[in-house]
């Protein structure tokens, strides 16, 4: 095992066990959604949520009325770049909109390597407080451990951590990589307006990272994660890449075999929309594939991002008993989810205690 899987391992495994916040819930009661690394700037030619604050409005007015739970991962406000004070003027109404969830106690936050100037007890509520008369408090949680049951029986654990914990520069060498941003690729960003947070300039950095949080993810038995920070949406251990490929190729081949003409045509076209989903994904990435070892538990999870060039975002749903991987806008453009994977959490986790 490499020096860096060992350090994710090792501190993966001390959160697992001393998590910051515990979680029970009947799986008949679980309706949450988690979205991650929205990188809220000021507004300006840097910030790369902009593009995609009407996808995420949108998204955060069907879930509230929907009597959702909304978990945002970290990464929620760009702090390495911005003071707190010009995000929290900048997007007044989104946070605004966020409130709503807390005030019926529908909300949790967690920090990020980008934001976690909120670690701090209570720093956010009294900027909030300050700036917006925010009168709910809003706690910043580094993990949360959520233990599902059913009919009071034990399904299993999903860890929900920002991701970045024992990455080399946005953990232990967070602070040097904070000054980098700020002084040399901020102003540089502003003069380009080249966006910041693409899977593809951060992506190819961290593969690394992400295998060893795979890897240790498969180790858990009963468990799954879920984390944000590659910005590369990930389900049941598989990149989302990687199983348009594998669709694609089952209907090649039962196209292959089939003597029906109007079966073939119908396959064709399957193919063709499968095909032209795959590129699309792949060019938010700027071709960066991510393949994942086969056979492994499906225990890992990774939401994307909010902070997409296109305007789009993603992230995952657990409700009415399955998990999801979802994203805003749907394919024509309507403020309407399209749900890219699901799977049933009982049945994901049961392949977690037999992997």
């Amino acid at each position: 095992m490499s020096n860096h899987k060992e350090t994710v391992s090792s501190v993966l495994s001390q959160i697992r066990d001393h998590p910051e916040k515990e979680i029970y819930r009947d799986i008949g009661d679980l309706r949450l959604i988690v979205f991650s690394d929205h990188h809220r700037g000021q507004g300006d030619g840097a910030d790369d949520f902009r593009h995609c604050k009407p996808a995420y409005h949108a998204a955060l007015g069907y879930y509230l009325e929907a009597g959702y739970t909304l978990y945002l991962l970290g990464d929620v406000e760009e702090l390495w770049e911005c003071h707190p004070s010009g995000v929290i003027e900048a997007y007044r109404d989104t946070l605004r909109l966020e409130r709503e969830f807390a005030r019926d106690d529908r909300l949790i936050r967690f920090y990020g390597n980008h934001d976690d100037h909120w670690a701090k007890t209570g720093t956010l509520t009294a900027m909030l407080r300050q700036r917006l008369q925010f009168t709910v408090e809003i706690p910043v949680y580094e993990s949360a451990l959520l233990r599902v049951t059913s009919q009071g029986d034990r399904l299993g654990d999903i860890l929900f951590v920002h991701g970045h914990q024992g990455d080399t520069l946005s953990d232990r060498l967070a602070g040097f990589s904070k000054w980098i941003v700020r002084n040399i690729w901020r102003p540089f960003q502003r003069l380009t307006k080249v966006p910041s947070t693409t899977p593809a300039t951060d992506f190819d950095l961290r593969k690394e990272h992400e295998l060893a949080q795979y890897d240790w993810a498969g180790s858990q038995s009963g468990m799954l994660m879920v984390s944000g920070h590659t910005h590369h949406p990930i389900f049941s251990s598989q990149s989302h890449e990687s199983y348009l490929i594998q669709q694609i190729d089952e209907l090649k081949f039962r196209k292959e075999e089939t003597d029906t003409p109007a079966e073939e045509e119908k396959l064709r076209e399957s193919i063709s929309s499968l095909s032209a989903e795959l590129h699309w994904v792949l060019a938010k990435s700027s071709g960066v594939k991510m393949v994942l070892p086969p056979d492994s538990p499906p225990s890992y999870f990774n939401t994307g991002c909010c902070s997409f060039s296109d305007g789009d975002i993603t992230g995952l749903e657990i409700s009415d008993g399955e998990i999801r991987l979802v994203r805003w806008p749907d394919d024509d453009g309507n403020p309407r989810r399209k749900i890219l994977r699901e799977s049933a959490l009982e049945e994901v986790f049961a392949q977690c205690w037999e992997g």
